[in-house]
C-alpha cells in the first residue's frame, strides 16, 4: 500500500533539472563576457602601444628635420628624404604585456612614407613634406594598425 505524506519537504528532480539549466546558463554567460573583456583589455593594450611607437618615432623624425639622411636599414633610421621607409626590414618589437617571457610579444611592422609638398600663400612659396607613420600588427597577416600624420617644414 502506497502511502502519501502531505508536508514532504525538498525539491523534485524536474525543480532539480529546471534549476540546473538556469544555473548552466547563467555560467555560460558569465564565462562569455569575461572572455570578451579579457580580449578587449588586450587589444586596447596593443593599440595604446602601437600608438605609442608610431607617436615616438614621429617626433624622433621631426627632431632629426626636414633634410635628414641616412642609412635606411630598419624602424630606427631617421631617414625624411621623399618615399617609403625602411627600405629593408620594418620589424618592430612590442613587449606590451610586460613580462621577461617573449613568447608573448608582438612583432609588428613600423613603416613611414615621406611625401613633398608647395602651397602659395601671400606671395610666399611654403615648402613641407607630409609624414605619414603606420605600425601593424602581427607581423604575418596584420589584423590592426594605427597611423599618424603631420607636416615637417624646412
Amino acid at each position: 500500500m502506497c502511502r502519501v505524506v502531505q508536508n514532504e519537504r525538498g525539491f523534485s528532480l524536474m525543480e532539480n533539472m529546471v534549476a540546473l539549466v538556469i544555473f548552466s546558463i547563467v555560467i555560460i554567460f558569465l564565462y562569455q563576457m569575461l572572455f570578451s573583456g579579457r580580449l578587449l583589455v588586450e587589444t586596447g593594450g596593443e593599440r595604446r602601444m602601437a600608438l605609442k611607437l608610431a607617436e615616438l618615432k614621429m617626433e624622433e623624425l621631426m627632431y632629426a628635420g626636414y633634410g635628414s639622411q641616412g642609412a635606411d636599414a630598419d624602424w630606427t633610421s631617421l631617414n625624411m628624404t621623399v618615399g617609403n621607409h625602411p627600405t629593408n626590414d620594418p620589424s618592430v618589437l612590442m613587449d606590451d604585456r610586460g613580462t621577461a617571457d617573449t613568447q608573448d610579444d608582438l612583432i609588428g611592422n613600423m613603416t613611414w612614407t615621406v611625401a613633398d609638398t608647395t602651397w602659395p600663400s601671400g606671395g610666399v612659396t611654403t615648402r613641407c613634406k607630409i609624414l605619414r607613420v603606420s605600425v601593424e600588427w602581427p607581423r604575418i597577416g596584420p589584423r590592426d594598425h594605427v597611423w599618424l600624420a603631420t607636416l615637417v617644414s624646412q
